[in-house]
């Protein structure tokens, strides 16, 4: 539902997968667009590609784009755009690429978590799709994105079915990733307290359960059931087997015109 409370907003969140067939008009779609870029950056690396076409969003599936989704955006750090003012201006692009992708995904976030708020706000939903940046090469040749451009994140946006069940999903506890002054390393038994309440919080909501799947092992028995598969579980899967594609990330975006990586 829509709201004006920020704080409810934020705390009742998440991301919605099924959409319904309402229409997103240009006036809502621009409003969401100027809060978006509201947001504080400072070098306005970030620009958008979006559709509403089903037909280039079916060209895109392998970006697992939802099949309900009114309108798919691509947010993208926009070097091209600052070369080109540089230019105006009478000066050339002298910095390491390194660092400004690095700001450039800074602006990215910003701009996309004002967006996703604002969306919320009016009654919309939305899901992230984070695998943007590993398929570089199919969102430049649909897009028509230029070298210098480059793709950080997707977004499926749309006002949610209100059959589709969905939960909030849990967070660490402040104390496990907020700290005052310097840097908590956190204990043994610190950490084992962090993936408690992670686990049980998914397992709570049955989520790998109804999701039916888990990431499957490599190497070795894989000797935990779906029902005790659970978010640390998962997560630790993610990021134990090996790269996600053949390519290294770093080679996709040298491709891309990129250098100093």
């Amino acid at each position: 539902m829509p709201s004006s409370d920020i704080f409810d907003i934020i705390h009742n969140r998440r991301s919605i997968r099924k959409f319904t067939d309402q229409p997103v008009t240009e006036e809502v779609l621009e409003k969401i667009l100027e809060a978006g870029f509201r947001a504080p950056f400072a070098t306005q690396l970030c620009s958008v590609v979006y559709t509403r076409k089903p037909e280039i969003m079916k060209k895109l599936r392998r970006l697992g784009v939802y099949p309900t989704t009114k309108v798919l955006m691509i947010f993208l750090i926009d070097v091209r755009r600052l070369e080109k003012i540089m230019h105006q201006r009478g000066h050339a692009y002298n910095q390491d690429d390194g660092m400004t992708l690095w700001l450039g995904v800074q602006d990215v976030s910003l701009v996309v978590e004002n967006l996703i708020l604002a969306a919320e706000a009016l009654g919309l939903g939305s899901v992230l799709l984070g695998n943007a940046p590993l398929n570089a090469d199919l969102l430049c040749q649909v897009l028509k994105i230029p070298k210098r451009v480059y793709p950080v994140v997707g977004l499926c946006l749309g006002y949610p079915d209100p059959t589709e069940e969905t939960e909030i999903r849990p967070r660490f506890a402040l104390k496990h990733s907020a700290f005052e002054d310097s840097y908590h390393d956190l204990s043994e038994s610190e950490i084992r307290e962090a993936m408690q309440i992670m686990d049980e919080g998914y397992l709570a909501q049955d989520y790998y359960v109804r999701l039916g799947a888990k990431i499957p092992l490599r190497t070795g028995k894989d000797d935990i059931s779906l029902d005790e598969y659970s978010w640390c579980e998962h997560i630790s899967r993610k990021y134990c087997q090996g790269r996600w594609t053949e390519e290294p990330l770093v080679a996709i975006i040298r491709k891309h015109g990129f250098r100093d990586l």
